[in-house]
């Protein structure tokens, strides 16, 4: 979420880019390859917006990557798929456990009862006890959202200082978005896979195979990607993630492992969790000099005996904002809020444990 970073001062530099921003209840469908269809969420700004989902047609069926959190939305993409194809769709997987998603995955279920959910054992266990502390936060925002609105109204900080350009941007987004996100992600409803791997499974629909990967924890403990060799393409969930890379929860050392499996793909197309489809693997290479360069200069303060709050002033990602975000303010707020913070703060956790183990138990 932004929200810790705005309240943090929102002092990013560099001017916005002069664009539109699509309703987070929308999406637009690429075509892939052939019998491949991404519907492409609009760029991740505020917290409050749907992944990516894919549509993999084959000759007796249809497999789906992620199912979004919005039910209208994952509603109007099953319709499209109907219009796609006359074939079922079978099979449904969860490349990670954040309902972002995995909370469409009941709209599947209405529409085809007889769909397989697939996802890994630690993908299934996060979503069945993180659910309920999703709902919680989406509803605990509503006091946030209310003080936003007084201060864009008043053009002020409760202290009395003027807003700056940077909060009046991210609070309008933030407030704009979950106006429209709430209502429409409260009606979801968990629906948990039903079939779950350890390492890899492939999938056959007809004549086409489709591989299921575990490559081991990166940026959750269960993340899947998942390969089409006879279309050379790649769905990475959010081991990719754009405009910048997600932090909660990850495990930097195991992905920097993960992005190098995907890379050995050799895929002409990489469809992200959060972004457009790539078809070059510049913005992978990116994400894994960020990732290197973290563990490494955080590595280095907890041997210097650092403690969190001095590697935080210690490791300056200045650079990398920069690069991720290309001077446009709310990609480069979205850096600060996603990856920095948390970033950090996993890379010193891997660290300590790395250098000096389990905390003992009293």
């Amino acid at each position: 979420m932004l929200v810790a970073a705005l309240f943090g001062g929102a002092s990013v530099a560099g001017a916005q880019e002069k664009r539109s921003f699509a309703s987070v209840l929308s999406y637009q469908t690429v075509r892939v390859a052939d019998g491949i269809y991404a519907f492409i969420t609009p760029e991740e700004r505020s917290g409050f917006q749907a992944g990516n989902s894919i549509a993999i047609v084959g000759d007796d069926g249809v497999l789906i990557v992620d199912s979004g959190n919005l039910p209208v939305m994952t509603r109007r993409q099953i319709a499209e798929v109907r219009k796609l194809t006359d074939k079922p769709v079978r099979y449904l997987v969860n490349t990670h456990w954040h309902p972002d998603h995995t909370l469409g995955n009941a709209e599947y279920r209405a529409a085809f009862p007889n769909i397989v959910i697939v996802s890994t054992a630690a993908t299934r266990m996060n979503m069945v006890a993180r659910m309920p502390v999703y709902f919680d936060q989406m509803r605990s925002f509503a006091p946030t959202d209310t003080l936003m609105r007084k201060m864009l109204a008043e053009g002020k900080t409760p202290k009395g200082t003027p807003l700056s350009e940077a909060q009046r941007v991210m609070w309008k987004l933030n407030v704009d978005d979950y106006a429209e996100f709430f209502p429409e992600v409260m009606k979801g409803r968990l629906e948990a896979p039903n079939l779950v791997f350890d390492d890899s499974l492939t999938i056959m629909l007809g004549a086409r195979a489709v591989k299921i990967v575990h490559p081991g924890r990166g940026n959750t403990a269960g993340d899947a990607y998942i390969y089409v060799p006879d279309a050379k393409t790649v769905m990475t969930g959010d081991l990719l993630t754009m405009p910048a890379p997600f932090a909660f929860g990850s495990f930097l050392g195991d992905w920097v492992k993960d992005l190098d499996q995907v890379k050995s793909l050799n895929a002409t197309s990489i469809v992200p969790g959060h972004g457009m489809v790539q078809h070059d693997y510049q913005y992978l290479d990116l994400v894994r000099e960020l990732l290197v360069y973290t563990r490494e200069k955080v590595h280095d303060a907890v041997l210097q005996g650092l403690s969190l709050e001095e590697t935080r002033k210690r490791v300056d990602l200045t650079e990398f904002r920069n690069r991720f975000s290309g001077g446009d303010l709310v990609r480069a707020d979205g850096f600060n809020s996603w990856f920095v913070p948390i970033g950090v703060e996993r890379a010193y956790d891997e660290a300590k444990f790395l250098i000096e183990g389990p905390i003992p138990r009293k």
